[in-house]
Order: C-alpha cells, then sequence, then structure tokens
C-alpha cells in the first residue's frame, strides 16, 4: 500500500525518505507510517525509496514559532533535570508541561521540568529554586571542576536541594558568581553572598 511503481505518474520533486522527514522536521518512522496508510505515495529508486516532497509538507503539521528562548530538547531537558524521558512526555501528554515543535522532536523549558520534578522538601525546607541544575551541570556551565563545587558546599558557601537518583542540585547563579569571584581572587568566606 502506498508504492506506486509507474513511471509515468512519478512527480518531479523526488526525494529520498530520509530527506522529506527531515526537510518538514518529522521523524522518519511518522513518515513510513504514512506511506503504509497511503496518505503519501512510494516511488522506487535505483537505492532508496522516494517520495514527493510537495506531498509530505502537505501532510506536516507546521512549526510552532511561540517556542521561548529557553525551550531545549527533551533529552537535554532530562540530561539536565534528571527526570525521565518516559516522565518528560508522560507530563506532555497529561497538559501538565507545555511543549513545542522543535526541529528534531519536542521542546520544553527546564524550569517547568524541574518544577514538576521537584522532591517535596524535606521536613517543610525551602522549594527547589527555579534554576537549580545537577552538580556536574553547574560546574561544567561555570568552567569549574564538580570538585571545587562540592568544596563550595562543604566550606558552606554554596546552599544545595536534595535530588532524588541523580544528585542534589545547586543554584546556577550562584555557581556562576563564586566562580567569577574565585576568577578575581575576591575572598570566598561562609555566610557571605556568593
Amino acid at each position: 500500500m502506498g508504492r506506486n511503481d509507474s513511471p509515468q505518474s512519478a512527480p518531479e520533486d523526488l526525494v529520498r525518505v530520509w530527506d522529506a522527514a527531515h526537510a518538514v522536521s518529522i521523524a522518519v518512522t511518522t513518515l513510513s507510517g504514512w506511506i503504509r496508510q497511503g496518505r503519501v505515495a512510494m516511488y522506487p529508486g535505483p537505492h532508496y525509496r522516494l517520495v514527493s516532497r510537495a506531498a509530505v509538507q502537505a501532510l506536516a503539521p507546521s512549526p510552532n514559532p511561540g517556542a521561548p528562548a529557553d525551550a531545549l530538547a527533551v533529552y537535554e531537558a532530562r540530561r539536565l533535570t534528571g527526570a525521565s524521558r518516559t516522565r518528560i512526555v508522560a507530563w506532555v501528554k497529561q497538559g501538565r508541561l507545555v511543549s513545542w515543535r522543535g526541529p528534531h522532536g519536542r521542546l520544553v523549558r527546564v524550569a517547568d521540568v524541574l518544577a514538576l520534578a521537584q522532591p517535596p522538601a524535606p521536613g517543610g525546607g525551602p522549594p527547589l529554586p527555579h534554576d537549580a541544575c545537577l552538580i556536574r551541570e553547574a560546574a561544567r556551565l561555570a568552567g569549574v571542576s564538580g570538585n571545587q563545587v562540592y568544596a563550595w558546599i562543604t566550606r558552606g558557601l554554596l546552599p544545595v536541594w536534595p535530588g532524588s537518583g541523580s544528585g542534589q542540585r545547586v543554584r546556577l547563579a550562584d555557581v556562576l558568581a563564586l566562580a567569577e569571584r574565585q576568577e578575581r581572587g575576591v575572598p570566598l568566606k561562609p555566610g557571605s553572598e556568593p
């Protein structure tokens, strides 16, 4: 189904399935499903299956240009927050997490994922800040070692929030401020503002 072997009926805008899918930012499996369903005609090529680019563009949903600048792909949000991909996708499907269509999948805001993934504060402690991230990610973004961040925590210079499964979290702004002060040679004392 979806196959068209007649060379007379072949359109002139034939491209490989992979190229057509990526041109309109959909998964190759989605386009393959459209071919199986007969929604897009497939033509034999010398080495690849071919489809009409115009036919694929007609079926592809238009991208949402309203994505905010801080929206990231789900896999990046997963890496930065420690939340599983399954959980993030479930929150999108449940309508609890706003998402946008990106060039290679759904986009979400890390702050929104953190708000949903936030473990309840033990003993009614302070909630997880919106810019909290894993220690290793904060260290990488600030250009310091993870050991340096742990040293600041041990010295009482950096507040830390407990994490579930994947580790503790710190505010990125605090780590950046401490890294800048250290680079300038400003003495770092416990109790002082980072």
